[in-house]
């Protein structure tokens, strides 16, 4: 999959926080811009607290990589749906601190596949910036 890498290899991210998506889209002239909300099969999740650009595919053993925030929207408040027949998680709540991660080096967390049949896009929101 081509791709210049980042914070944490050659894969496709995804993130929980709406705001940490969009600052990633490039508004084309009149300032609208396209955002996807993806539905994405993490499997057996790889939790990771430091970047490692070397990560062209999920460790051995795991299926995806999550690079765990010091904040993340409060799972208190996360919504539950079934799509396709698959129970599906949506993040709701506002960001709230991470105790557990508070030593990270992600302030948002970062979800990270690297097979494109793991996501399926299941909305296109159109943006005014």
């Amino acid at each position: 999959m081509p791709h210049s890498g980042g914070r944490v290899g050659r894969g496709i991210y995804f993130a929980s926080e709406n705001a940490k998506s969009a600052a990633y889209v490039r508004p084309a002239a009149g300032g609208i811009g396209i955002m996807f909300l993806n539905e994405v099969a993490l499997g057996k999740e790889k939790h990771i607290s430091a970047d490692d650009s070397s990560l062209v595919e999920a460790p051995k053993g795991f299926d995806s990589v999550v690079a765990k925030g010091r904040q993340e929207p409060n799972p208190k408040l996360d919504a539950e749906m079934t799509l396709g027949g698959h129970k599906v998680i949506v993040p709701q709540g506002k960001p709230v601190p991470q105790n557990k991660f508070k030593d990270s080096s992600f302030y948002q967390s970062e979800y990270l596949i690297y097979k494109e049949s793991q996501n399926r896009i299941r909305y296109m929101l159109k943006l005014k910036f």
